[in-house]
């Protein structure tokens, strides 16, 4: 066995954008940038954000354990079970430190002062403070959703050393309060805002458009809404009349697509791609794994085959079908496609939301009835439209787009609906790492998520992966009102029935 060890640090990955190097000696004390221009501080916590989720310590390791990726076991060129291995549960201490320190301090203490600069400015630049506030909203939205109770309330406060631990309940309902704050206080007719004419490179997602960011606040705090629903069906009332308000206000084309490219030359590429490239020879370290071919080439098979398995996947030459491995199992260069070239190509851009995704939630609400009647008919409708885009979205022709998702019957149940949209949900995210494991942990209660996932070979007997464990860092060992017993990967939050 080839033993591989290494941890693709966003703490290396800060020059990786094209704009960024301006950035970096801007704030030697992130909790008090106090005579910063906030797009600075924005400017830096987008590119520590956006690398975090592409790089070896979040999206590796959430995409392993999630079961979305596998590594090929002994196979000498994939990550062959290296040390530590998150297909079996064995997480470096890297990986789990430097998420923790990269989400509060290079994202989150950054937005927080941004903020505050933007809005104690003269004038107040409110289009700035909102734009920071739907990012902080994303950072803190993962930061539960990969660790569960995490500090918030009292977090990003210079005048409190050791902030309490809130809620995940909590914690998500200040998500949804900071993005209520940021779609109040937009103004599309200010000039005032990140990345305004001549300055645009400081607003990577939307060059300073910020009718797009109103929109993406509208659906990222729908999304948190169906993230606690399950745990808190009061939210469907809230969900319904997002729903019904029509989508105007909610990200409703490809040109609302909130991503970040990268660029393919040295010290720009994405990480997905330059890990290989320096330590693989340009070969894709990660194979498919079986429980996203099992979906996308079922056993009986489409029609018209899914258009998007060339997109992912590179299929050996002597194979015949998309075999993807068995998580944990050892993958055979002759039977087991990798993970496409394209797919993870220097300039494939790290992606956050898309107009599929908000299709595929409104597909959901109408097949579930979420404060709107249920509606199969509006929900299939929704459905074919969301497999289209996600099609054509991963390169495929419009024509072949429409013709997989045509092919598709009409909902008969709800209970039929759920399970396809919730299948189809996971599958289009299925190269971004933490968003595909939320979205299966949201799919249903404990044993009949969508896909219904087992323990990976090799994996310690007990529970499947459910979380990171909360790292040993200053900000958690020496906090008194940091948790003081362990919670285990295995243990499932506040959201995950």
């Amino acid at each position: 066995m080839k033993k591989f060890i290494y941890t693709f640090s966003v703490l290396t990955m800060l020059l990786t954008l094209s704009s960024c190097k301006k950035y970096l000696d801007i704030n030697k004390n992130p909790n008090a940038a106090e005579e910063v221009d906030p797009k600075l501080l924005f400017s830096y916590a987008s590119v520590a954000y956006v690398n975090l989720r592409s790089s070896g310590d979040l999206y590796i390791p959430m995409s392993l354990a999630g079961q979305m990726l596998s590594n090929g076991g002994n196979n000498p060129t994939g990550w062959s079970g290296g040390d530590p291995d998150a297909q079996t549960y064995v997480f470096s201490a890297n990986f789990l430190n430097n998420t923790w320190v990269t989400s509060y301090v290079r994202a989150g203490a950054n937005l927080k002062q941004a903020i505050k600069l933007s809005e104690e400015a003269s004038p107040v630049n409110n289009n700035a403070a909102a734009q920071c506030k739907v990012l902080l909203a994303m950072v803190t939205y993962d930061i539960t959703t990969t660790f569960g109770d995490v500090p918030y309330t009292e977090a990003w406060s210079p005048s409190i050393l050791y902030p309490k631990f809130d809620s995940q309940k909590t914690v998500l309902e200040g998500t949804i309060a900071l993005l209520d704050q940021a779609i109040a206080q937009f103004d599309e007719a200010s000039p005032l805002k990140i990345g305004k004419a001549g300055d645009s490179s400081y607003d990577l997602f939307y060059a300073g458009d910020i009718a797009k960011w109103k929109r993406l606040a509208k659906s990222l705090k729908l999304r948190t809404l169906l993230t606690m629903v399950d745990k808190d069906p009061t939210k469907a009332t809230e969900i319904g009349a997002i729903a019904q308000a029509g989508t105007a206000t909610l990200v409703n084309a490809t040109t609302d697509n909130f991503k970040i490219a990268y660029q393919d030359v040295a010290g720009r590429r994405n990480p997905k791609y330059a890990i290989s490239l320096q330590y693989n020879g340009g070969v894709n370290f990660f194979f498919a794994s079986k429980p996203v071919t099992d979906i996308m080439e079922p056993a009986t098979p489409f029609a018209i085959a899914d258009p998007r398995l060339p997109k992912f996947f590179d299929k050996p030459s002597a194979a015949t079908k998309y075999v993807g491995v068995t998580p944990g199992a050892d993958a055979v260069d002759a039977v087991n496609p990798r993970i496409a070239a394209t797919l993870h190509s220097g300039a494939a851009p790290e992606v956050m939301f898309t107009y599929q995704e908000q299709l595929f939630n409104e597909a959901e609400i109408y097949a579930r009835g979420l404060g709107v009647a249920v509606d199969l008919a509006k929900a299939n409708t929704l459905y074919k439209a969301a497999l289209a885009e996600s099609c054509k979205f991963f390169g495929t022709t419009s024509a072949d787009a429409t013709s997989f998702s045509n092919q598709f019957v009409a909902f008969t149940s709800s209970a039929q609906a759920v399970k396809a949209i919730h299948e189809q949900q996971w599958v289009d995210k299925m190269d971004r790492g933490l968003d595909a494991f939320t979205q299966w942990r949201r799919s249903g209660s404990d044993g009949s998520e969508v896909p219904l996932l087992t323990l990976p070979d090799g994996a310690p007997a007990g529970p499947i992966f459910r979380r990171y464990e909360y790292p040993i860092v200053n900000e958690i060992s020496a906090n008194p009102n940091a948790p003081k017993t362990t919670i285990k990967y295995n243990e499932k939050m506040w959201f995950d029935l």
